[in-house]
């Protein structure tokens, strides 16, 4: 006679099935060990790395990945060149904060082992400054020992200031430096740890 219950059996079965399926997780950022840097250009040809301190995000079971970043974290090495960006440019005040959202393959992800890369072509949609715009990013994850990935740019991405209504800030910000003239356009990179 068989004493184990249906039951028992519709359980093992669940628990068999869930093994087979890739392991989707909930991936949080983690600051400390992220980066993320742009390059400002004035007079045509001084290039200057200004970095943000303060990141956040999560790489969802679902493939979402969104990734905020607080404006009020920029950090240039000069206190008055923070503060008129601050004020000037980003206008924290009224746009605290800038968010990058796309998708990912997460069974791509899950697949990876420790030590392996992937290359991911993300599209997605930036939103600075009140506006959103359409955003590709060229990604390369990086699957770490102890449940972390890391996401870097392959290359950086173009940031036109046109393009989220920071050209008058710009100008604002040239005048008052008395700059020739300060580049629009702004490559940005990161390095990114995410971790279960």
């Amino acid at each position: 006679m068989n004493l184990v219950s249906p039951v028992c059996r519709l359980t093992a079965i669940a628990a068999l099935a869930a093994c087979a399926l890739p392991a989707f997780a909930q991936w949080t950022l983690d600051n400390q060990a992220s980066e993320l840097r742009f390059v400002t250009t004035k007079n045509t040809n001084v290039a200057e790395v200004q970095q943000f301190t303060r990141l956040s995000g999560e790489l969802a079971p679902s493939g979402s990945v969104t990734l905020t970043i607080d404006l009020a974290s920029v950090e240039t090495q000069v206190p008055i060149r923070n503060e008129r960006l601050l004020a000037m440019l980003f206008e924290v005040a009224q746009h605290p904060s800038a968010t990058f959202e796309g998708q990912v393959d997460m069974k791509r992800v899950a697949a990876m082992k420790p030590g392996s890369s992937a290359d991911f072509d993300v599209e997605g949609q930036l939103s600075l400054h009140g506006k959103t715009q359409p955003a590709k990013a060229a990604l390369r994850v990086v699957r770490l020992a102890g449940d972390r990935i890391q996401v870097n740019t392959r290359a950086p991405i173009l940031v036109k200031a046109d393009a989220f209504d920071l050209a008058p800030g710009i100008e604002k910000l040239r005048e008052i430096m008395g700059l020739p003239n300060i580049v629009g356009t702004v490559p940005v990179t990161f390095a990114l740890t995410f971790k279960k």
